[in-house]
């Protein structure tokens, strides 16, 4: 790993599944857990989150940013996510959610058109609807928090050009299904800096969804066909485990760059199955999207002052150099509150 890779981090102001119910505690423990009614909480304002991969370390991570928030704020914030990523999964539980006509709704989702419809008699009644890591195509929501997912995967594409002195052979994408904007936006954005900053040819992306199991079979078979792959970009945390497992089993030397740092892959990097990770801040996400709709629904803001649709959360590239350094950590996905 060249010394010169660095972290990098943006800030730009712009824009049955598990249930826990946290009616607002001093503290958090992990998002599996479920906490009783505190003496902070307030019963006449319940805000709602659904997630998809309720067990997963960013979503825990995010939830305890949500956590802390509502703590903050003095507001009841009930929990629910889905085991896996698929529209069906989420779906049922946000219609479940939806029944309980909660005050407010955060929300996030893989798939950015399948749930336009759904939400719209909910919106329309006037309840508030923030979007931390996702958003919506119709745009009916009040604010999207989430990564610049296009201009980061083009910086980390740039910046691993650049330290790995990558200059010949081919470059395989492994993503989610086309219907997920975030990741089509990181693939894109990874692609684009390919095409524009290098003579690498960019062969078509691998839609495996979040399936490991089918990541590994698809970099192992484009490695079989193409053994003069140079670098392999996945854009979840599910993809890039399988891609780690296709590499090393087909004895490649291919660069392996990631989205994401569940601790499995943080400890991959370490191992050097990867070469680089992309950290978000699904923490800081969780904490300002609750904020945010904690102070529309008690009127201290209103939604319609919100004119920035999407507000850019940090995010920083994670190498087996920096990863122990201080201003990494807080892009090192945990699902323990502390």
């Amino acid at each position: 790993m060249s010394h010169s890779i660095r972290t990098r981090a943006r800030y730009a102001l712009g824009t049955g599944a598990l249930l826990i119910t946290t009616a607002i505690v001093a503290g958090c423990s992990s998002p599996a857990a479920s906490s009783p009614a505190g003496s902070g909480g307030s019963s006449d304002i319940t805000v709602a989150m659904v997630t998809p991969e309720s067990t997963g370390e960013f979503y825990g991570a995010m939830y305890c940013g949500a956590k802390a928030a509502a703590a903050e704020q003095g507001i009841t914030l009930n929990i629910q996510g889905s085991p896996g990523v698929s529209t069906e999964e989420v779906m049922q539980v946000l219609q479940s959610v939806l029944a309980t006509d909660p005050d407010g709704l955060l929300l996030t989702v893989w798939d950015n058109n399948a749930f336009n419809s759904t939400l719209e008699p909910y919106t329309a009644a006037g309840h508030p609807l923030v979007m931390p890591d996702s958003f919506l195509s119709d745009d009916n929501f009040v604010q999207s928090i989430r990564t610049d997912n296009y201009q980061s995967s083009y910086d980390a594409a740039v910046q691993a050009l650049e330290d790995f002195k990558i200059t010949s052979g081919k470059v395989l994408i492994v993503t989610d299904a086309p219907g997920n904007a975030v990741q089509s936006s990181r693939a894109e954005g990874f692609r684009d800096a390919i095409a524009d900053k290098s003579d690498l040819d960019v062969l078509e992306f691998q839609y495996v969804g979040g399936d490991s199991a089918k990541a590994s079979q698809a970099v192992s078979s484009a490695l079989a066909a193409n053994p003069d792959i140079s670098v392999v970009f996945t854009t979840n945390i599910g993809a890039g485990t399988g891609a780690a497992n296709g590499i090393s089993t087909a004895g490649s030397d291919a660069k392996l760059i990631g989205f994401d740092t569940a601790s499995s892959q943080v400890q991959e990097l370490r191992d050097g199955a990867y070469d680089a990770l992309i950290g978000q801040s699904p923490y800081q996400m969780g904490y300002e999207s609750t904020t945010l709709i904690s102070k529309i629904l008690k009127d201290e803001e209103s939604a319609t002052d919100v004119t920035e649709k999407v507000k850019w959360s940090p995010w920083a590239l994670v190498t087996a150099e920096n990863v122990d350094s201080s201003e990494i950590a807080p892009y090192l996905y945990s699902s323990t509150c502390s």
